[in-house]
């Protein structure tokens, strides 16, 4: 039972790093379109 526990907290533990990852990632694609769209601004 407790190798089983283990397991199922292992997994949890490397979903909640995949979803932190992502949220970085779109955190980042988020800054770079204000930045886009900054730039457009200025352009014109």
């Amino acid at each position: 039972i407790s190798y089983q526990l283990s397991a199922i907290s292992y997994q949890l533990s490397a979903i909640s790093y995949q979803l932190s990852a992502i949220s970085y990632q779109l955190s980042a694609i988020s800054y770079q379109l204000s930045a886009i769209s900054y730039q457009l601004s200025v352009c014109e």
